[in-house]
């Protein structure tokens, strides 16, 4: 090969070379810009489903509150639900006004908002000035049945954007860029709640102490393992896993036939405070009825009894029972032990630390009859059952009548102090697709 032509070849596969060097960087130039628009879309899609989960939140708030202040007959407590109004509606403008959508597709949502807000201000000043509010009171229902379309538009949204992934790949189609809120103007003159999924004051603040509990003689982890094996049959495997506070207990897990088992003892006393299983759920064979009687059994044969089922759900083939200390006749909420069952009869677990940390003995009279009790709430509402319950308020208990009552196809819970006839609090029962019911 002469020498010309080695420079040649030599020339060729330095071009070829540099070529595929330069190739190269081009395609991890491109994989990278494209890495970092994928990240930098993804951190948007984060921001804009923030927003709308905010905006959701803050209308359901308003929802809720709205549908009490149509049976509330107490304007303190009004006055309370109007102030988290205020704060929920500021909460869900923030929201829409985050959302990538445009000014005048939002428009009237916004107007609605800011005038709901408004509204809800100026009755809670109304209320501290001592002012009449029966104005307010009439325009509640039509406030609510304009928010609660609002909502349920909302939950359609979300419902879209879940089922596509992302906000920006909808952000063109029509239910969200005509966002546009175009129901009949609403005009009023002038912390989502918590979702209870297992029944009223089921995750009411309680004290810090265990009261009686903690005054009962302390056992060793040796006691506990006995007590396990005395309680559960074809209990095996039994391993201590941790001592665990509040209360001060010992943490185990086991084996439950051929199911995992989670269990804790309380120190003080012996007493069962959590039981968890991984057991499977085969074919449904009881009804509500079924199970809330092994529900009680299950609680009584763990030293839990003299108990009230006070809630029932169910979700999945799974039930869960809400049962609490039934005192002198009066339903006692914060003395809870909530069991779970499957439809099939089987045992899935057990929480007792309200009841222990609780329970106590009680004198509990009341000063007004059931009677008196119904006349203190709204007469909008059909009373269907009043019954005595002790009810957490704050940090303390009250004594109060439980109302349970319908109006215009929603149920209501209203408790009223069984001494003075004073509203203490509305609890709304609601149906959730999936969820089974919940109180709010």
């Amino acid at each position: 090969m002469t020498e010309r032509k080695r420079g040649l070849l030599a020339s060729v596969l330095a071009a070829s070379f540099g070529l595929i060097i330069f190739t190269g960087c081009l395609l991890y130039g491109l994989f990278y810009i494209r890495a970092e628009h994928k990240k930098d879309l993804m951190k948007l899609e984060s921001n804009y489903q923030s927003s709308f989960y905010e905006l959701s939140e803050g209308v359901t708030t308003i929802e809720s509150n709205l549908c009490k202040m149509m049976v509330s007959v107490s304007d303190t407590e009004s006055a309370i639900l109007a102030a988290e109004n205020y704060h929920s509606a500021q909460s869900a403008l923030r929201g829409l006004a985050n959302l990538p959508l445009s000014r005048e597709s939002t428009q009237s949502t916004a107007k609605f908002l800011n005038q709901v807000g408004d509204w809800s201000m100026s009755m809670s000043k109304a209320v501290a000035n001592g002012a009449d509010i029966s104005s307010y009171r009439d325009q509640v229902e039509d406030i609510y049945i304009y928010t609660a379309q609002l909502n349920s538009r909302i939950t359609d949204m979300i419902a879209l954007i879940k089922d596509d992934y992302l906000v920006i790949n909808n952000i063109d189609k029509e239910k969200l860029a005509n966002f546009d809120y175009n129901e009949k103007s609403v005009e009023p003159s002038a912390k989502y709640p918590e979702l209870i999924y297992d029944g009223p004051y089921s995750d009411a603040k309680k004290k810090d102490s265990f009261g009686e509990l903690d005054m009962l003689p302390r056992i060793t982890d040796v006691d506990a393992i006995k007590l396990l094996l005395d309680t559960f049959e074809g209990i095996r495997d039994i391993e201590k896993c941790g001592q665990g506070s509040e209360p001060e207990c010992y943490m185990f897990t086991a084996k439950l036939g051929d199911n995992n088992m989670f269990a804790a003892i309380s120190v003080h006393g012996g007493k069962i405070l959590t039981v968890n299983t991984d057991r499977r759920v085969t074919v449904a064979r009881y009804n509500k009825e079924g199970v809330v009687r092994i529900a009680k059994d299950v609680a009584e044969k763990f030293g839990y009894d003299s108990l009230a089922a006070v809630w029932y759900n169910e979700i999945d083939g799974i039930a869960t029972v809400n049962l609490v200390a039934e005192i002198q006749g009066v339903i006692c909420y914060n003395d809870l032990v909530k069991v779970k069952i499957g439809l099939d009869g089987s045992f899935l677990g057990l929480e007792a630390t309200g009841y222990c940390k609780c329970h106590k003995d009680r004198s509990l009279v009341p000063t007004m009859s059931p009677q008196a009790a119904a006349k203190c709430v709204s007469d909008k509402l059909k009373i269907m059952n009043i019954r005595l319950a002790l009810v957490p308020k704050d940090e303390n208990e009250v004594l109060c009548y439980e109302v349970a009552a319908d109006y215009k196809g929603l149920m209501y819970f209203v408790y009223v102090d069984a001494n003075d006839g004073k509203e203490v609090d509305i609890m709304r029962v609601t149906e959730q697709g999936g969820q089974g019911q919940m109180v709010s």
